[in-house]
């Protein structure tokens, strides 16, 4: 769901975009999409991922970081960085980085937040490359709670895990939110 404040943001964000010359297609696009002409601002993101596509690793991953942190702002970030931007650009860009980083916490921190590959893995994975990453702590332990939700909404006729295991599951989300390393 978008939000009125998503629009402003996204009419924010164009301002900033507008900064990098290279990403003028890219602020055109955010600038159709926080006026909601939906169709004139995929025709202008196509264009923005077919210059992208021509960019070296440099400037993909450049925009690709600015963009992750941009998103992260907006209740719903898939409206400033829809599907066909994940799929083209920013998801092949963070494996790229990884590939070459594969001791960086930041490309695993991004694969989990986009739900790549395995995700509670990947902000395992950050986690013990940097422990203080707060966003990778925050996400496991929102998880963890809300798989444990999950499991009781059927109350009180069906408990659907074992508890014992969401009792560990609650110990693993406690000791992320006191600021352990997972599996300690």
């Amino acid at each position: 769901m978008v939000f009125d404040s998503d629009m402003d943001k996204l009419a924010a964000v164009t301002v900033r975009a507008k900064e990098r010359p290279e990403w003028n297609s890219f602020a055109e696009f955010a600038t159709l999409r926080s006026r909601g002409v939906r169709s004139e601002a995929i025709k202008q993101l196509k264009s923005f991922l077919d210059d992208a596509s021509a960019w070296d690793f440099s400037a993909q991953l450049t925009f690709t970081k600015w963009a992750l942190e941009e998103s992260r702002q907006f209740s719903n970030p898939g409206f400033f960085l829809p599907q066909p931007v994940h799929v083209r650009l920013i998801v092949p860009t963070v494996r790229a980085w990884l590939d070459i980083a594969p001791s960086d916490a930041e490309p695993h921190l991004w694969l989990g937040l986009l739900r790549c590959d395995d995700p509670s893995r990947h902000l395992e994975r950050a986690l013990e490359l940097d422990p203080t990453c707060e966003p990778a702590r925050q996400t496991l332990a929102q998880w963890i709670l809300a798989d444990i939700d999950y499991n009781q909404h059927e109350l009180p006729a069906l408990y659907i895990h074992d508890p014992r295991d969401d009792l560990k599951a609650l110990d693993q989300a406690s000791s992320l939110a006191e600021g352990s390393a997972v599996g300690e």
